[in-house]
């Protein structure tokens, strides 16, 4: 790694990572603020609950509206899909700028001027990414346990922190892919649409294999198959195997990114 490719990674990207966290922040105090109202208007109409499409709960990744629990509300309102969203948009555009972004711009040429391997250069902004996918991880679960708090909900703290290390596994798998397709395309608007087609691919997959028993056995093979974040804010406990598996495709995704960097020519 080198320092100071980390330092002017982080840099560079500071402002763009603080405006999506308050972002994250002012939307968690705008659903906590309404969950009080949200409990009672649905605890007064369960009946209508129970014929609620199953699809669509589906596809905000629960199985039913459990009025009484702030986890089920949080999983429809946030960590289910909207945050998915906010995650996937931070991820895909700085990866989206780290390698076909900077050749285009010409930044690239210039750092690999400097004594510095181009592994290094991956490796530094990848360490620079990693702590913008943490921050916004730990904003998003210090906030909902804060605003949740705020709002006299019953929030589950164990939930909340085993959410920690999904979110940033979850986060990573993206980036890795993402990343790779930085790698392997000149312009970073095909890269960036590359990236997104496939993280939409990889949800909507997850959500058919509901359905089918064939698609659910290639669901195993995207990332969201091993994103269940209900289960794990219920639960308290840290999913290991989803984080490994996780951690994998990370791997996989930036390992390939910095085998085509190293032997990309760079014009």
């Amino acid at each position: 790694m080198n320092l100071s490719v980390l330092r002017k990674t982080l840099s560079d990207r500071w402002a763009g990572t603080l405006v999506y966290a308050l972002g994250i922040l002012g939307y968690i105090l705008m659903i906590s603020a309404v969950y009080p109202t949200f409990k009672k208007t649905m605890a007064a109409k369960s009946e209508l609950l129970k014929n609620y499409p199953k699809g669509l709960l589906q596809f905000f990744g629960v199985q039913n509206i459990n009025a009484a629990s702030f986890n089920n509300y949080m999983t429809i309102e946030l960590v289910g899909f909207i945050w998915v969203i906010i995650m996937a948009a931070f991820v895909i555009a700085w990866t989206r700028a780290m390698i076909s972004g900077e050749i285009r711009d010409g930044t690239m040429e210039l750092l690999l001027a400097q004594p510095v391997e181009r592994w290094k250069v991956l490796v530094s902004e990848g360490a620079g990414l990693l702590a913008g996918i943490a921050a916004l991880t730990v904003v998003t679960a210090v906030g909902a346990i804060a605003f949740g708090s705020a709002f006299s909900a019953k929030v589950s703290y164990a939930g909340f922190a085993a959410f920690l290390p999904l979110g940033i596994c979850l986060g990573l798998a993206i980036a890795g892919y993402s990343l790779l397709f930085s790698a392997l395309l000149d312009d970073p608007r095909r890269a960036a649409m590359a990236a997104t087609g496939l993280t939409l691919f990889f949800y909507v997959l997850h959500f058919v294999s509901q359905y089918s028993s064939v698609v659910a056995k290639i669901d195993w093979f995207g990332v969201f198959h091993w994103y269940n974040p209900l289960s794990v804010l219920d639960s308290g406990n840290v999913p290991v195997k989803s984080i490994l598996i996780l951690l994998a495709f990370a791997a996989i995704g930036f390992g390939a990114a910095i085998a085509v960097f190293q032997r990309k020519d760079i014009k």
